[in-house]
């Protein structure tokens, strides 16, 4: 596990673009667990949001706010598919773009600039 790098795993979430929020989560935690096999240590809010008592516990604007300062510890984040259909995907696209943050669109790409992937 690379010591070096936490990437920040951003993609819809609440219900969209005829998902379910059970369906997002889980491609959430999908991506995430692809990122710990990869040997890549990331975040995904996905995991926070699997619990229902999470979507009632802060207010959105609260939870953009989190991730915002977790996006600030990151060094890199990975856009899901379907990314620019959720709100919250694009606000934390936008405040990495604005960080300097570098972005990535799947993870063979991610892996390719840290030197660890063909694919």
């Amino acid at each position: 596990m690379r010591s070096d790098t936490l990437v920040y795993i951003s993609g819809p979430m609440t219900a969209n673009d005829g998902r379910t929020i059970e369906q997002n989560t889980a491609d959430g935690v999908a991506v995430f667990l692809d990122c710990l096999k990869a040997g890549i240590p990331a975040f995904s809010p996905h995991l926070s949001g699997a619990f229902p008592s999470a979507w009632s516990a802060l207010s959105h604007a609260e939870w953009i706010a989190y991730d915002c300062a977790v996006i600030d510890r990151c060094t890199a984040m990975l856009m899901m598919p379907r990314w620019e259909t959720s709100k919250g995907a694009c606000l934390e696209h936008d405040y990495a773009t604005e960080k300097g943050v570098p972005i990535y669109y799947s993870l063979a790409a991610l892996l390719r600039a840290r030197g660890e992937g063909s694919g």
